[in-house]
């Protein structure tokens, strides 16, 4: 499985990979993993706050998917 593996290169890179974290992030989306993606986000956001590609693509995306 996908997410198994950026799992393991996301804890590989220690967590500082923006790149990784938004694949994970995206992986979790598309498997409905919501609550994860959104850690993710929140994690990749912390470290990259330029980095806008992952929470127009999937932190807004999970969110909305967690709301009824």
């Amino acid at each position: 499985d996908a997410a198994d593996n950026y799992e393991n290169a996301w804890r590989f890179e220690s967590e500082a990979s923006a790149t990784v974290g938004y694949r994970l992030a995206f992986n979790y989306l598309k498997a409905k993993r919501f609550v994860e993606a959104i850690d993710v986000c929140h994690k990749v956001i912390n470290a990259f706050p330029e980095y806008h590609k992952i929470k127009k693509e999937v932190l807004d995306k999970a969110r909305a998917s967690i709301k009824p």
